[in-house]
């Protein structure tokens, strides 16, 4: 799925996902245009109160706290733009980590917020801020902290559709072009396009993720 960074971004369904200070895992693959300002790749959160974003922070690749706007883990250094690169964060109700194609880059113990994410954003945090210009794909979301194997194994190649804790699963695959894409994992949390406004849709592009 690829965002212009000017007004498109995606909304899902969030339904089966981890309650606040349970175990968590979030993962993509993400080719960013640059790493300039304040991107968001995904956004998990409830109002404005609570929750989590993963995307470019400032300028370096993140994972931060929508209150108060404070860094989880963070990349030493942001990876190359315009290539591919899997991006994953952990949480196992104490550490939290970053892994940046398959190595942990960032573990941290920083405490959690306090309300359960009742929304999804891909590619922004609200419809109009922090857009995200670039390409995402192989989406996962899930309600275990993987292990650092299983991070780096199953980046490279697609998740079962049925498999223990995933909640989400992304690949923009979809054959039409309806304003929605399909949740794999069968829980039912689908991919609503921009809003259903055509010029908001991101758009659907050949995958350059080396499965």
């Amino acid at each position: 799925m690829s965002f212009d960074g000017v007004r498109q971004y995606a909304t899902a369904g969030d339904g089966g996902f981890a309650p606040v200070g349970s175990n968590e895992t979030i993962e993509m693959w993400v080719n960013y245009a640059g790493a300039t300002n304040t991107q968001d790749f995904l956004v998990l959160r409830t109002d404005l109160l609570s929750g989590v974003q993963i995307g470019i922070h400032s300028g370096a690749l993140a994972v931060w706290r929508v209150y108060v706007d404070r860094v989880l883990v963070q990349a030493p250094t942001a990876p190359t733009a315009n290539s591919w690169h899997h991006v994953a964060y952990t949480y196992d109700t104490v550490v939290q980590t970053l892994y940046v194609d398959g190595v942990a880059v960032d573990a941290e113990m920083n405490p959690t917020d306090g309300h359960t994410p009742t929304s999804a954003w891909l590619g922004t945090f609200d419809g109009s801020t922090n857009l995200f210009k670039g390409q995402l794909d192989e989406v996962r979301v899930w309600t275990v902290a993987r292990s650092a194997s299983q991070v780096a194994s199953d980046m490279q190649h697609p998740s079962g559709q049925a498999q223990t804790g995933l909640v989400a699963y992304w690949t923009f695959d979809d054959a039409g072009d309806d304003g929605y894409s399909l949740d794999l994992s069968g829980s039912g949390n689908d991919v609503t396009l921009g809003d259903g406004v055509v010029g908001w849709m991101p758009s659907r592009v050949p995958s350059g993720v080396p499965f």
